[in-house]
């Protein structure tokens, strides 16, 4: 990847794992519109380069992402918005074929939040608190969060934390279905990478069918969820990744399905 970032850091790591990190400390990696398109021009690129095989999303500092840059807000235009909507982040991490792992380090609040959402996994520190405040401010979740976090986990809950401006601390996030695990600061990249990197061993086409099955199962009803879960199967079949997967079950050895993995274009 070639992309230049000044309010982010990648890690590009030789076993495929990408860490991309919101990097702007100083306002709690608060996001304004050139962080935004900077994490939606690196996520149109992750989702083409076969390098990458899971992407970790988390911040530098004390914070995950704190949400809007509120400082923007009054010099914002409607034709701002309308032209580039952070909803677009979302949504490619929500669609794109690549797993995506929410690391969240810290605050993670209205935006932030909504991203740690729409991510596959996500892991937590004891440090991390989610919230989505924006009612306190004359507005609504922009991205999803009303929608999302409903289905993450439940809606009344769901009420209670937007209506009610109730935070989530990070062991609450597990006990509520909103996080995997969660770990004392300094080990949560250690287990995010153990995470991605049991991602890794499984068949990517299958791990991006997968995702986009799971995805819709929100939006449709059983039998078309079952249809679309049984295109899914017959996309598969003949493929070299099944194949693989196949000899070294009866070989009794571990797959090696990047050495197969074929492009299918599963968008």
């Amino acid at each position: 990847m070639n992309l230049v970032y000044r309010n982010f850091k990648l890690d590009l790591r030789e076993d495929g794992i990408a860490i991309f990190s919101a990097n702007r400390p100083a306002v709690k990696n608060a996001m304004n519109i050139d962080a935004w398109k900077e994490f939606h021009a690196f996520l149109r690129e992750a989702q083409r380069d076969d390098d990458i095989r899971v992407i970790i999303l988390t911040g530098e500092g004390d914070a995950f992402i704190s949400g809007a840059d509120i400082t923007e807000f009054q010099k914002t235009n409607h034709t701002d918005v309308l032209f580039f909507d952070s909803t677009d982040v979302v949504q490619l991490i929500e669609a794109g074929r690549k797993p995506v792992i929410a690391a969240v380090n810290g605050g993670a609040y209205g935006g932030g939040f909504e991203v740690a959402l729409a991510c596959d996994l996500r892991v937590v520190s004891e440090r991390a608190v989610f919230a989505l405040p924006e009612t306190g401010i004359g507005m609504i979740p922009g991205m999803g969060g009303t929608q999302r976090l409903c289905k993450v986990i439940g809606v009344g809950r769901a009420k209670e934390v937007i209506l009610g401006g109730r935070r989530i601390t990070g062991p609450e996030a597990v006990e509520l279905g909103l996080a995997m695990v969660c770990v004392p600061p300094e080990q949560l990249m250690a287990e995010a990478l153990r995470l991605a990197e049991r991602i890794m061993r499984r068949s990517p086409n299958a791990v991006a069918l997968v995702k986009r099955c799971m995805n819709l199962a929100y939006c449709t009803d059983d039998a078309t969820g079952l249809m679309i879960e049984n295109l899914g199967v017959c996309t598969l079949l003949g493929g070299r990744e099944l194949d693989e997967g196949a000899a070294a079950f009866l070989e009794k050895r571990k797959p090696d399905f990047w050495s197969a993995h074929e492009r299918r274009e599963i968008k």
